[in-house]
C-alpha cells in the first residue's frame, strides 16, 4: 500500500499553507507531520488521508501491485483519529462498537469485553459516552482506529488528554501496527519519536 503526493499544495483565502508538498508514502513506515501550531499538519493530514482535497495537486492511493484506488473508495482504506473528530457521545460503548461494525471500521467479531479488554479499562456497559473523561473518549478514538483492519492509520496528536500509563497503552498498540502506513501529526517529541521519518511543514511554505 502507497499513497504519492503530487504537487499537493493548499490555500485559505489568500493564505497559502503549504505548497508542493511531494512523496511516496509507503506501508511499514512510520511519518511524523511536524511543526509548529497553525502551521498546516492536521490540514495536510487530511489531504494524505483524502479527506480533504488540496487546491492544487493530487494524492493517490495505490495497491502493492501498483493499482490504483478510486478516490471514491479511498476513504474504506483509513482508520483516523483526531481530539477533534468526535465519537457518537449519545451512545454507549457497545452501541459505538455496533455501528462502527455495520460500516467495516472494526472488526465484526469484535466483543464489548474483547474491546474493554485492549483498552484496559472497563468504563461501564450503560454508561453514555458523553459522560466520560476527555482521556477516555480519546483512548476510545485511538482504540478504534488502531483495531481497525484499515491498512492506512492517520492520527492527529494522539496523546492528547492522555495520562502516561494511557501514553505508553498507546505506545505498545501502536507497535503492534507497524506493517500499516502511518501518519502522526504532531509537535510533540514522544509522538514524533515514534515515527522513522518526519515531514516538516515549514519546508513547504514558499
Amino acid at each position: 500500500m502507497k499513497i504519492i503526493a503530487t504537487g499537493v499544495e493548499k490555500k485559505f483565502r489568500k493564505e497559502w499553507i503549504f505548497k508542493n508538498v511531494h512523496g511516496t508514502f509507503s506501508a511499514g513506515h512510520a511519518y511524523a507531520l511536524v511543526g509548529p501550531n497553525g502551521t498546516g499538519k492536521s490540514t495536510l493530514l487530511k489531504i494524505l488521508a483524502q479527506f480533504s482535497l488540496p487546491t492544487h495537486g493530487q494524492v493517490e492511493f495505490v495497491h502493492a501491485d501498483g493499482t490504483a484506488i478510486s478516490i471514491h473508495e479511498a476513504h474504506q482504506y483509513v482508520a483516523y483519529a483526531a481530539p477533534y473528530v468526535d465519537v457518537i457521545e449519545e451512545f454507549t460503548l457497545s452501541e459505538l462498537i455496533e455501528f462502527l461494525q455495520k460500516l467495516g471500521f472494526i472488526p465484526a467479531d469484535l466483543t464489548l469485553l474483547g474491546f474493554e479488554k485492549y483498552m484496559e479499562l472497563s468504563p461501564g456497559k450503560a454508561k453514555l459516552i458523553k459522560n466520560y473523561s476527555s482521556g477516555m473518549r480519546q483512548k476510545i478514538k485511538l482504540a478504534c482506529a488502531l483495531l481497525s483492519p484499515r491498512p492506512i492509520l492517520c492520527l492527529d496528536e494522539p496523546t492528547s488528554n492522555l495520562d502516561e500509563k494511557a501514553k505508553q497503552w498507546f505506545i505498545a498498540k501502536l507497535n503492534e501496527n507497524r506493517a500499516k502506513l502511518i501518519f502522526i501529526a504532531s509537535n510533540e517529541a514522544l509522538e514524533i519519536a515514534l515515527c522513522e521519518h518526519q515531514i516538516a511543514i515549514t519546508d513547504y511554505k514558499n
